[in-house]
């Protein structure tokens, strides 16, 4: 009488092999999607933090445009016609770009376009560069900000710094509103990231705070 044979035979070991590599290719692919899906979670969520990061960047200088101290300036407060000018729009709107001009917030390198000098009583001077306050006087820094959208980049650019705020920007849209409540900024920001194609859309509105320095 024959022995059985113990163990495995070949075709048996060759199926397992089989089953295995299948299980194993399951298990890549399964794998790979996760790590997919959260590379694309994380991109997105990078996208939303810059979005709001930069929105309420804007949205600051925004509330700060055309303020230019206690007193209603006149002509004669202006040591040119240029300043004049660019301080009766201090908003202006341009194909993916923002123009303001307002009282400068902390956190930019460099002087300030101009300073508006005044005792808040009587009298104001608009100065270039800038100046400092003294005794019963208060000097008032002010900037030309414009938001700039270039290649991809949206730049924020003054007289002394052109700085990239965020990359993966597809369109800047700005749209001045007139509503009962009065004037806004409607702003949108479209970002793109190429390597997940993903595409988000975030808005912000800020109302007008300082109209009658337009006047």
């Amino acid at each position: 009488m024959k022995r059985r044979q113990a163990g495995l035979g070949l075709i048996e070991t060759l199926l397992a092999l089989a089953l295995a590599a299948l299980l194993l290719a399951g298990a890549s692919r399964l794998f790979l999607s996760a790590h997919q899906a959260w590379a694309q979670q994380g991109a997105a969520a990078r996208l939303q933090d810059d979005a709001r990061l930069v929105l309420q960047r804007i949205a600051e200088d925004v509330r700060m445009a055309g303020m230019f101290g206690c007193l209603q300036l006149q002509g004669a407060d202006f040591g040119s016609p240029d300043t004049a000018r660019a301080f009766a729009e201090p908003i202006t709107i341009g194909q993916g770009s923002l123009t303001l001009v307002g009282a400068a917030l902390p956190g930019l390198s460099g002087a300030p376009d101009w300073t508006v000098l005044t005792d808040c009583h009587s009298w104001a001077k608009v100065q270039d560069g800038q100046h400092v306050s003294g005794e019963n006087l208060l000097a008032l820094p002010v900037r030309r900000l414009s938001y700039q959208l270039r290649d991809g980049s949206l730049s924020l650019i003054t007289r002394s710094q052109n700085a990239s705020l965020i990359d993966n920007v597809k369109a800047l849209q700005v749209t001045r509103v007139e509503a009962e409540e009065g004037e806004r900024l409607d702003i949108q920001l479209t970002l793109y990231d190429p390597r997940y194609q993903l595409e988000q859309q975030h808005r912000i509105s800020v109302a007008l705070r300082n109209l009658a320095a337009e006047a």
